[in-house]
């Protein structure tokens, strides 16, 4: 039963890839009309707050568009099924009323409340999963009336469950394959564009920083899921109409509508032309039911055939039928892996020359093998060895951390990473350079102090690849509290470049300036 519902899944999900290439990318894009200003508007919301000092006003309108543009999406995604429920049954009339766009917005506001609840308690949530889709394919039929959608759409969500959780994880790991190939698209595409045009950018400059941001993850998911939700959609719309199909027949008149085309009435003639009257009036009706028969055990009528009757009283309530199940199966998987055991330990016995099996057999002369005495004694060594070693390992001093050689480093060398030396360091290297009258060497080593200080605070990671800009916006983010600090580094950042790359004159005044912000930096982000 297992391997029929997976195959059966596996067919829905290849109707799905066929009705989605059959309706074209006109018909995708109405989905993406939706979903993809709401994901941009995810997207700015959530930069927004993390750079910090948003207002509450600002607060409350990014709230209300991304609410908004919420509701639109399950309107869209309505859309986007009724067009494919309409390649589905060849053609039709789809009506979009008021009634029925307010009906998606409240199935909209409603899933947010359900959807959890149905994940927490679990069984109803593929059942659940599917009636929101199904609810969405049916909303703009011309038969259904607004509020009627809901009853529909749950009874046929409750019809062959098993069928909907076999579909769930199919679909969770071809989403899963999707977004993982998008986010190696996005890892690699700026080291693809330095090296086929050249061009240099920030992305590919700092490409580890790029990757482990949060940024990089939400990007390759939200584009995971605005490439797969539709074929989403597309898999319950194909669900939605088979199911509706064992009880109106729709798919038998789609292919009677599709018989109409002048060359298919003259193949017909031709076919009862062709058949001779009394060949027809020879078949009696038992080969007539035989020949039926056959048909509808052929594989591609599996899915209408009726399932089997339920033996035993009727009646019986849902809570014990399914717990007899799961007895069942567990009954069936503990006699399986009693089997799997027992072939394992007669292999095992047999390659020995003992048979447990055989109650004629003599005793062995031995409990055991000597083959199972040197396994054991083996493994009896390898554990006191590895349990010996970790305890020397344990009691032995730790080496003590090799001094940092300061002598060769220059303060004018741009190789020269700030989390060389400790701040520390860079402040003795700062003052020594002071009292010297190197202004410009001085006010270098006061800034690799303060991108040394931060970093070990970890309120930047220091990267050579990184630029001051970047280290900036790093500090903003983590620091989004501090707006003081961060101006202090902003100001100190403007001084060094002023001096470093513009050559402008540095005096001692200027020194203590960038010495005593970097001061009152640490003041306020201690």
């Amino acid at each position: 039963m297992a391997a029929v519902k997976s195959g059966r899944s596996i067919g829905v999900l290849e109707d799905a890839v066929r009705l989605l290439r059959s309706a074209g990318f006109s018909v995708v894009s109405l989905h993406w009309m939706g979903s993809v200003p709401l994901a941009l508007a995810l997207l700015l919301y959530w930069s927004a707050l993390t750079r910090g000092g948003m207002t509450n006003e600002e607060c409350a309108l990014w709230s209300s568009a991304v609410g908004l543009l919420y509701l639109w999406i399950h309107v869209s995604r309505a859309m986007f099924a009724a067009r494919l429920w309409r390649t589905l049954e060849g053609g039709g009339r789809t009506r979009w009323t008021f009634s029925a766009i307010s009906l998606q917005a409240f199935l909209g506001t409603a899933k947010i409340v359900i959807w959890p609840m149905a994940l927490l308690v679990g069984f109803p949530f593929a059942r659940t999963v599917a009636f929101f889709r199904y609810a969405a394919a049916l909303s703009a039929r011309a038969d259904l009336d607004g509020i009627d959608v809901i009853p529909h759409a749950r009874r046929l969500a409750s019809l062959e469950s098993g069928l909907n959780w076999a579909i769930l994880p199919l679909q969770w790991l071809i989403g899963f394959a999707v977004t993982a190939n998008l986010a190696l698209t996005f890892a690699m595409l700026p080291a693809l564009i330095r090296m086929l045009t050249g061009y240099e950018s920030a992305f590919s400059r700092g490409q580890e920083a790029f990757i482990t941001s949060p940024l990089f993850l939400i990007v390759s998911m939200v584009g995971g899921w605005l490439a797969f939700d539709p074929f989403v959609q597309a898999v319950y719309c194909v669900r939605c109409f088979q199911v509706q199909s064992l009880e109106t027949g729709e798919d038998l008149r789609v292919r009677l509508r599709s018989l109409r085309s002048p060359a298919a009435a003259l193949v017909l003639l031709a076919i009862s032309v062709a058949v001779p009257r009394h060949a027809i009036a020879a078949a009696s009706a038992g080969e007539l039911q035989e020949g039926v028969r056959k048909a509808m055990q052929a594989p591609e009528y599996s899915w209408r055939l009726p399932k089997a009757p339920v033996t035993g009283i009727r009646g019986t309530p849902w809570l014990v039928a399914v717990t007899e199940r799961v007895l069942q199966g567990i009954n069936s998987a503990l006699k399986w892996l009693g089997h799997a055991i027992e072939t394992i330990v007669k292999w095992l016995f047999g390659r020995l020359g003992m048979s447990p099996g055989s109650d004629s057999a003599p005793l062995p002369a031995t409990a055991m093998h000597w083959s199972m005495y040197l396994l054991l004694a083996a493994a009896a060594t390898a554990i006191l060895t590895i349990a010996w070693r970790k305890q020397v390992f344990r009691r032995r001093p730790a080496k003590p951390a090799e001094p940092v050689e300061t002598t060769a480093i220059r303060v004018d060398d741009e190789s020269i990473a700030a989390d060389r030396l400790p701040d520390s360091r860079w402040l003795e290297m700062a003052a020594s350079l002071l009292d010297a009258e190197n202004f410009r060497l001085a006010l270098r080593a006061f800034y690799l102090a303060n991108l040394a200080w931060l970093g070990q605070g970890r309120w930047v990671t220091i990267d050579q690849g990184k630029t001051n800009r970047e280290y900036e916006l790093e500090l903003q983010r983590r620091a989004n509290q501090a707006a003081e600090a961060r101006a202090l580094f902003a100001d100190n950042i403007a001084a060094f470049e002023r001096c470093w790359y513009g050559m402008h004159g540095v005096s001692r005044d200027d020194v203590e300036a960038f010495r005593q912000r970097l001061t009152a930096m640490k003041e306020r982000l201690a």
